[in-house]
């Protein structure tokens, strides 16, 4: 399967979320096709394995999405920490890890 060589996925719309999914759904067909050796269209698998191989990966994304949450979630406990820190520093009540108050 060839793609258009004047194909830029990058301006397809003035939307750059758009673009970067368009992109990202070439770059998948590419290597499902390097993988495979045939398009979507020519792959006749019965309909229950379509099924459960969309159950399986949705289930992975599933893992992903709670990875990457967990991820945020940390970031956001820090990020509250830091905030309290940088309030008492403000404040001029700043106590470093050593025990000494840091003066302004």
């Amino acid at each position: 399967m060839t793609i258009n060589p004047d194909f830029n996925p990058g301006e397809i719309t003035n939307d750059p979320i758009v673009n970067k999914v368009v992109d990202i759904v070439m770059k998948r067909h590419m290597q499902g096709m390097e993988k495979f050796g045939k398009t979507m269209d020519s792959n006749e698998r019965p309909l229950d394995q379509w099924i459960d191989e969309t159950i399986e990966e949705l289930l992975d994304a599933v893992h992903y999405l709670v990875k990457a949450k967990s991820i945020t979630d940390k970031f956001k406990v820090k990020e509250k920490e830091l905030q309290g820190l940088v309030e008492k520093f403000r404040e001029g009540t700043f106590v470093d890890d050593k025990g000494s108050e840091t003066q302004e």
